[in-house]
């Protein structure tokens, strides 16, 4: 009943972060953390994962990337301690993004690591190479000799299950003087150089080898190791024909062996060892053992359930030893059994019952984000295309003003060209008017004062006002309505000034005086009846 309460305060307490979130400081959060890797440790693995959970909701709301990355990178690790690789590769992944985005390369370094490490417990040998490989190259890139040693080692075992031992004899070569400082990693290299040695078949060199360093493995940390050195002994021994130190090597592997994974491996050496010796019952049933393990392996990877699976095959391990044994009390054990199955099958419940529900509101939680991530994408089209409408009305009215400058360009230039030209014949009309000779000839002075009408009806001129009104459609049409008192020379004349033509060069056009040129600004000044402090020019220019 109390562990039943627990789980229930614990599901209360993973579900509500936002209570809590706020008034947890970052030294508090990362208390979190080293409880959730000291409870992973005691394999407490419920209790971690409550903490790393809160702690990873909690980081990522106050944008603490090192404390978010530790608390997703330990939450896999969790996982992966259950085997559940699945849900492991996924947080892991997720730590992988956090170091990429946020933090140093030697965290990201660390997450390729134990990626490479998962598909290696996964016996997917090719994915481990891959991430183990990445780690090694960018090992490079950092000072730290021993790390570069400790991934190589890593590659060189994975080369080693691929029997690949040329590359990998190099790399363990290149890592043991590297870790010469580390013992605990300088075993591991030495570990791969026994294996190595075996592979190439080199029995006495990974003989001498593995039985130096056995002495060294202490402490249930070592076990896996020291069962890893046993196996590698048993093999050994058994492809020199010495199948007796074949058979105690195994069964020593399987005394210090307390980790799921590594029975199938010494139940399959116990098999053979027990047949290589005749005795085919022993055989037969660390063979049923062996594949029971490979089995139950795959349901715990499959469902994730591993502290119950664990004690069923606990119990499965215990009753071989009763077999072993030949214990004849029957009944008390079938009772054992019923009562520890119906125990088994209570945890079992309740486990699956707590996992639904976390599964539950994870789904729910990835349902908000990619609703939010949807109209964030929604919106931010949406923006784009404003502005890309924006970017193309700018573009077409720069070009329009563009066509509309070069247009007023090549009119203020013809304009020019027509006062120029005005002014060279009023010039000449001038020095015609004044010659004695011409005023003695009547013909020639009424030709003189054709000239002079035609540059005040010059049809040139009128072609000017048409093209100005092309290139500035509605402009006397505006001015009229405006100034409705005004009249066509009136708007003429204003055009002029629109040219930004001097009074010289509008006298010449209108074939008038420059005098009489500013005594008109002035009477069209008043018509438009101006404040003081606008210029006529400026009110021309806004029209």
């Amino acid at each position: 009943m109390k562990s039943l309460k627990k789980h229930f305060f614990a599901l209360l307490f993973i579900f509500s972060p936002c209570l809590f979130s706020q008034s947890i400081s970052l030294k508090e959060c990362e208390n979190m953390i080293e409880n959730g890797v000291k409870m992973m440790f005691e394999k407490q693995h419920i209790q971690s994962l409550e903490l790393l959970i809160q702690a990873a909701t909690i980081a990522d709301e106050n944008q603490w990337h090192k404390q978010k990355f530790r608390a997703l990178l330990n939450t896999g690790s969790n996982y992966y301690l259950m085997s559940d690789f699945g849900e492991a590769l996924e947080y892991y992944l997720g730590a992988y993004e956090v170091a990429t985005m946020h933090l140093e390369p030697k965290d990201k370094l660390t997450v390729l690591n134990n990626i490479g490490i998962l598909y290696f417990q996964d016996e997917n040998l090719t994915k481990a190479k891959e991430y183990f490989s990445k780690a090694y190259e960018l090992s490079f890139n950092q000072k730290n000799n021993s790390k570069r040693g400790y991934y190589a080692i890593n590659l060189a075992l994975v080369l080693n299950k691929m029997n690949q031992p040329d590359e990998a004899r190099d790399l363990i070569q290149e890592a043991i003087p590297l870790v010469k400082n580390q013992p605990e990693i300088e075993v591991m290299a030495k570990m791969a150089e026994a294996e190595n040695y075996f592979i190439q078949k080199e029995y006495n060199r990974s003989k001498e080898l593995a039985q130096a360093l056995l002495p060294l493995l202490k402490g249930e940390a070592q076990a896996d190791n020291k069962v890893f050195l046993l196996l590698l002994l048993s093999k050994i021994h058994q492809n020199n024909k010495d199948y007796y130190a074949a058979l105690k090597y195994a069964k020593l592997a399987r005394i210090d062996s307390k980790v799921l994974e590594n029975r199938e491996d010494v139940y399959d050496a116990l098999s053979k060892a027990y047949s290589s010796i005749n005795d085919y019952d022993k055989a037969l049933i660390y063979k049923d053992s062996m594949i029971f393990a490979l089995d139950t392996i795959q349901k715990i990877r499959n469902n994730a359930l591993y502290e119950n699976n664990k004690i069923k095959f606990e119990l499965q391990n215990y009753t071989h030893e009763l077999n072993e044994s030949r214990l004849l009390l029957q009944k008390e054990r079938r009772f054992f059994y019923t009562i520890t199955s119906g125990v088994v099958l209570l945890l079992i419940l309740i486990i699956w019952l707590f996992r639904n529900y976390l599964t539950r509101q994870k789904q729910k939680k990835k349902i908000i984000a990619l609703e939010l991530e949807h109209e964030k994408n929604k919106r931010l089209v949406a923006e784009k295309q404003m502005r890309e409408q924006d970017a193309i009305l700018k573009l077409e009215q720069e070009k329009l003003k563009n066509e509309i400058d070069a247009k007023n360009r090549k009119l203020t230039s013809k304009a020019l060209y027509l006062s120029s030209r005005n002014e060279l014949i009023k010039e000449i009309i001038q020095t015609l008017s004044k010659n004695p000779q011409v005023k003695s000839k009547p013909n020639l002075l009424i030709q003189i004062k054709e000239l002079s009408k035609h540059l005040k009806n010059d049809p040139q001129l009128e072609s000017f006002f048409r093209h100005f009104e092309d290139v500035n459609p509605g402009f006397s049409a505006r001015l009229l309505k405006l100034n409705p008192k005004i009249t066509q020379q009136d708007v003429r004349f204003i055009i002029y000034l629109r040219m930004n033509l001097s009074n010289n060069e509008i006298a010449s056009l209108l074939n008038i005086t420059s005098q009489s040129c500013r005594k008109r600004k002035e009477r069209i000044r008043k018509k438009l009846n101006l404040p003081n402090d606008t210029t006529l020019a400026s009110y021309i220019a806004n029209i």
